[in-house]
Order: structure tokens, then sequence, then C-alpha cells
């Protein structure tokens, strides 16, 4: 019954439901249309695009009409008071229409047309933030998911030596040359591993809902992952690298689109010191009809003028002056923001150029140490056979070999998460909504 065990759990996925099989590059695909985080961001451009007009920025005419209908009867046949004693009515339609239109205000509205298309830049760079930082999580995420499928392919291979020596020393104490001690402690062994396995298929479902979360798939799906853990590729040299990171890194460009915009703010502020040159016209139709008693008429009025405008605020206690200062003072900021995060960008990249450097190192030795485990089982198997060792120790060499395994499975997966992090740093994640 003991020996069972992990073959019952072999098949176990909790109550997932099997969707398919799903490569790396479909994953990323998937969480591009259905993340959520995505979706808000690319709504979030859709409507700075939509503010980015010529309208917006106040360079088109405004165009207004009106229409307005009366009409009134006033009785006074039985008014002894009245001059004209008749029932008297009135009915008036009156249409107009007016338009206006800022011919010059010193610039500003290209400026504000400027500050528009920059402002819609910069939502799509903070979307494309969104897109990097989710590219590079549903990659991690896939891969963790790989690495917990593998520790569980360990602990199931662990659970069939367990059962297997097991089993063995059963058929040795069917002949007498076994006892009941090495076989209690193979049994212990087998339990323990069942426990872990247990365990581990737990971490691997939480891992899959991790990952359908990123992909913005039901947390219940379960995806045949197909494709496989492997070495990242080579990086080229640090230093141009740093260049290119420093330059190109999403966070630095969104600092540059700022300061674009906190330059175009100094020019919405001069536009102030010029006068505003507008014209304005308007038209108007009034028909008219009346009646008391016998009498009758219509009339028809017709108004039509137009104007041009010109207002110059001479002084206005230096508001003007000081808003110009404030923006300058924004544009200084904003520079040092470009600054900071250029050098918080290449320590970023440094960090993660370390972390890649020291888990491909890592990783060879886990490799070596993985190699020197798995011979050593062997050797322990046949001085176990022999009764050189005793059961303790080859379950020591059992444990770690685990644990060597473990260990290269980790340091693969760190390794891949430096190279991960690199690849966003230098916009290797990039992707257009636009495209998507």
């Amino acid at each position: 019954m003991v020996g069972s065990l992990c073959v019952a759990m072999a098949g176990s996925v909790g109550n997932m439901l099997a969707q398919g099989s799903l490569t790396k590059s479909e994953a990323v695909a998937r969480a591009l249309s259905n993340n959520y985080g995505i979706r808000v961001a690319g709504l979030q451009v859709e409507a700075a695009s939509a503010n980015n007009t010529w309208g917006t920025a106040g360079a088109l005419p405004q165009v207004g009409i009106n229409a307005v209908s009366s009409s009134a009867v006033s009785d006074q046949s039985e008014n002894p008071t009245s001059f004209i004693q008749e029932r008297l009515a009135s009915e008036s339609v009156n249409l107009g229409g007016q338009v206006s239109w800022t011919l010059f205000d010193g610039m500003g509205m290209f400026a504000n047309k400027r500050s528009l298309e920059a402002i819609e830049a910069q939502s799509e760079g903070q979307a494309m933030l969104v897109i990097e930082q989710t590219v590079e999580a549903v990659m991690l995420g896939y891969d963790e998911v790989l690495v917990q499928e593998a520790l569980l392919a360990v602990l199931k291979a662990s659970c069939a030596l367990s059962r297997d020596r097991l089993t063995w020393l059963e058929r040795k104490a069917d002949l007498g040359s076994s006892g009941t001690f090495e076989r209690l402690q193979f049994e212990n062994s087998l339990l323990a591993d069942s426990t872990a396995y247990i365990q581990q298929t737990v971490a691997r479902t939480v891992a899959m809902r991790n990952l359908n979360r990123l992909l913005g798939e039901s947390e219940d799906y379960f995806w045949q992952l197909t494709s496989p853990l492997e070495s990242p590729g080579i990086l080229a040299d640090r230093d141009v690298l740093d260049r290119e990171v420093r330059s190109n890194t999403t966070g630095v460009t969104n600092a540059l689109l700022a300061e674009e915009i906190t330059r175009i703010g100094v020019d919405q502020a001069r536009s102030r010191l010029y006068p505003v040159l507008g014209l304005s016209s308007s038209f108007g139709d009034q028909r008219s009809e009346f009646s008391a008693g016998e009498l009758s008429g219509s009339g028809r009025t017709v108004n039509t003028a137009a104007g041009l405008s010109l207002n110059f605020n001479l002084f206005n206690g230096g508001t003007t002056r000081r808003a110009i200062q404030q923006a300058q003072i924004q544009v200084e900021m904003a520079a040092l923001d470009v600054e900071n995060q250029q050098q918080a960008a290449s320590q970023v990249f440094r960090n993660a150029w370390d972390r890649y450097q020291t888990q491909a190192a890592v990783h060879g030795l886990n490799e070596r140490a993985l190699s020197n485990a798995r011979q050593t089982l062997k050797m322990a198997e046949e001085r176990l056979a022999y009764g050189t060792i005793s059961s303790f120790e080859f379950r020591d060499v059992q444990i770690n070999l685990l644990r060597s395994e473990a260990e290269v499975l980790r340091s693969l997966q760190a390794w891949l998460a430096a190279w991960t992090g690199v690849q966003r740093l230098r916009g290797a994640l990039r992707t257009s909504l636009k495209e998507e």
C-alpha cells in the first residue's frame, strides 16, 4: 500500500482543467491580449489619443446655432381699459448662429498641441512599461511552472527508487536475508518522499494558477508547457549594454518625455506675454406674425455682425513672469530626473549583469555536483546490495542527489531570471500595443 502512494499522486493536478499545449511565445501572446493591466493601459492610451486634437489645443473655431420659437395670445376684447379691445396674437421664430475663432495667442495653441502629442507618447510609454513588466513576469512564471514540474519529476523518480528498494528488501525478507529494521527505514523514506511529492504537486498547481493570472485566463486551466527549460543566451559586452540601457530603457525614455512636456510648458507660459487676437461673427434671422382682430401682419429682422478683438494684459501683478519662472524650474527638475533614471537603470542593469555571471558560474558548479551525486548513487546502490553500507547511509546519498537536482533547477531559474531582466532593460521585450 505504501509503495503505491507516489503512483496514486502522479496524475493529480487538483481541480484544474486541461487546456492543451502552450509554448512560451504563445503564453506571451495570450498575456498581451488578455492581461488586465495591459488592457487598462491600452484604454489609457486610447483616451490620450482621443484628446490629442487641434480642437482640444484651442486652434479650431467654435460654432454654435440657436433657434427660439414663441407664441403669445392676449384677449383684450372684454377689457374696457385697453386701447385695443381685440384678441391679440403673435408668433415669432428666431434663428441665430455664432462663430468665434482665436487667430493668435502667442503660439500657445501650437504649444498646447505639442503638449498633447507628448502626453499621448508618455501614455504609450507607460503602457510600454506595463507590457515589458508583464512579459517579463510571464516568462519568469512560465519558467517557474517548468521548475516545479521538474522538481515533481525528481520526487517521482525518488519515489520510484525508494519503492524499488522496498520491494527488493521485502523479497530479501521472504528469503530470510533481510531484517525488519532496514525494511522500516526504506518504508519511512518512501513515506517522506510521498509527502514531499504531495506538497510539490500543490506547489506546481499554485505556480500554474499564478501563470494563468498573468495570462488573463481562468485560474483553473492546466497547460501542457512545451518550451523546455534551457540555458539563456550569451550577453554582449557589459559596457555596450550599459550604454544601450542608459539611452533605451523605458524608464529613461519616459523621463525624457516628461522633460519635453516641461519644456513645452515654458512655451505655454511665455505665450501669455503676447496679445490674443480673436475673430467673432454672428447672424440672426427673426420672423414674426401679429394679428389683432381683423388686422394682421408679418415682419422679419436680419442681423449680421462681425468683429475682431484684441486683448493684451499689460500687467497682472507678475503672475505671468512667475508662471514662466516656475515652468523653467520644472524643466530643471525634469532634467535631474532624467539623469537619476539613467543612473538607476545603469545600477539595475549592472546588478542583473552580476547576477547573470554569478548564476552562470553557480549553475556550472551545481551541474558538476549533480554529476558526482549521480555517480555516488550508483556506487551506493552496489554497496547496499553487497551490504557494505547501511540504509541510513544510502538514504543520505539519495537525499544529496535530490538536493543537487533541486539546486541545478533553482540556479538555472535564477540564471534565466537575470538574463530576462537584462533583456527587459535593453528594450528587447518591447511590443507595441498597436500591433496587438
